[in-house]
């Protein structure tokens, strides 16, 4: 079978007519200036040449400048994808966490407490994307990982949003199901690899967030804040 001969691509079309077209306009600028020996002439050459010049490099470079970078960009992807896992699993929890500027949260406020705080004042930080809020005392302290889902299966149980946090969690504990550190949430220090604060994370029944602070302890300001979403996405790539 004979062989059939690529079609050229667009980007090298485009190329070949804007060199030819700028080429054939130049050439007939410099022959005009040459031939007709008028200061006009010559003029409007030494205008026009920048413009063909400007114009030609801002298409090539537009066109082949986004062909390189999409180039590049195709090439880092692939080389995350073929990272085995067990190496990204070696990678810091700060790799991948969400920082504590970057996230959604509810602050107790100095001088309150659990019981000064209604249901109605935390369902309004619950979104179609936000289904998680991290609770955090006056001092950015982790206190509690709320899921939306929680709060919803609470009122379906004939719970009320203008019950206190401190009612709700007294309700929840009865029931078996509790949100502080090392039951709604694990905290690991920012020196933490990935693997090992997913196996803390797992070996904590129901757990599914992970929170970073600078030690490892609860008792020191928010750091950053890792879901079971999130480091399954980057683990499992």
């Amino acid at each position: 079978m004979a062989a059939t001969n690529p079609k050229p691509s667009s980007r090298y079309v485009l190329a070949c007519w804007t060199m030819g077209c700028s080429g054939f306009a130049i050439a007939i600028l410099a022959l005009a200036s040459i031939l007709l020996e008028r200061d006009n002439t010559m003029t409007i050459f030494n205008i026009t040449l920048p413009v063909f010049a400007s114009w030609v490099g801002t298409i090539l470079a537009f066109y082949f400048g986004r062909e390189n970078f999409e180039s590049a960009n195709q090439q880092v992807r692939d080389i995350v994808a073929q990272i085995h896992p067990e190496q990204r699993g070696r990678a810091l929890v700060t790799t991948i966490m969400r920082p504590f500027t970057d996230m959604g949260y509810f602050k107790i406020e100095e001088g309150k407490t659990e019981g000064d705080v209604k249901l109605s004042d935390l369902t309004p930080s619950f979104t179609d994307k936000v289904t998680r809020l991290p609770i955090l005392d006056a001092g950015q302290r982790p206190k509690y990982m709320l899921h939306a889902s929680s709060i919803d299966k609470y009122q379906a149980e004939g719970g009320a949003l203008d019950h206190s946090l401190k009612m709700f969690l007294e309700n929840r504990r009865q029931a078996g199901l509790e949100y502080g550190v090392n039951k709604g949430f694990v905290v690991a220090s920012k020196q933490t690899s990935l693997e090992a604060a997913k196996h803390k994370m797992q070996a904590v029944a129901s757990c599914q967030d992970i929170f970073i602070t600078s030690g490892g302890s609860e008792d020191e300001p928010l750091a950053g804040w890792i879901s079971n979403l999130r480091m399954a996405k980057y683990l499992e790539v």
